[in-house]
């Protein structure tokens, strides 16, 4: 990924809670020379390794996970907070438009899982982890035995980390007052996040 030194993000702690926030990722990997790409929602573990672990798994339908080789690196893509800027905002508007986003990529290695508590233990813990984030009361004891079912139907994944890089563009290349221009203009409900990430930029 193309990152220039201004927009730069290395630290472990605002990467992984990137992730942690932004949750769906893209997992990219390479079979014959063919590209391949799946949309799972991922759980990370920094505590497991260094510098940590994405946790996922995949529908037994989907072939992908067949063509993984453990030995060759994949990608995960993690889109974070993103807005269109528009040059009216900067003090000097003989400029063009950009667009500020967040996002972290993730390489390392492919392990599968296939043991059926292993599994269990793992898709309990997404499902407690999002079930904490919306307004809900059901159980998961409702749906034992669904779950029953559905755990022979799906194969995890466990990718541990080797690296990470993060690109934060959030005008850090313009002056404060541009800076201060674009906050004070965007909406955050159609920017939700990219307001709170350039604040805290300017308290840096």
């Amino acid at each position: 990924m193309y990152i220039p030194s201004s927009f730069k993000e290395d630290n472990p702690d605002i990467l992984f809670d990137l992730i942690r926030t932004h949750s769906f990722g893209i997992l990219f990997s390479q079979h014959q020379e063919t590209p391949e790409a799946t949309h799972l929602p991922f759980m990370v573990d920094p505590d497991r390794g260094k510098p940590g672990v994405l946790i996922a798994h995949f529908a037994k339908a989907n072939k992908h996970w067949q063509k993984l080789d453990k030995s060759r690196e994949v990608l995960c893509v993690f889109q974070g907070p993103h807005s269109y800027i528009s040059p009216s905002w900067y003090k000097n508007r003989e400029t063009v438009p950009t667009w500020n986003y967040a996002t972290v990529h993730v390489y390392g290695k492919p392990r599968l899982i296939y043991d059926i508590e292993e599994l269990r233990t793992m898709v309990t813990r997404l499902t407690h982890l999002h079930e904490s984030t919306v307004e809900s009361d059901w159980s998961l004891k409702e749906g034992e035995k669904t779950m029953d079912t559905e755990l022979k139907a799906i194969v995890g994944l466990e990718i541990d980390i080797l690296r990470m890089e993060g690109k934060f563009k959030f005008n850090q290349n313009r002056p404060e007052e541009d800076q201060r221009g674009v906050i004070e203009n965007l909406n955050e409900e159609d920017a939700p996040g990219v307001k709170a990430i350039m604040k805290r930029n300017l308290k840096k």
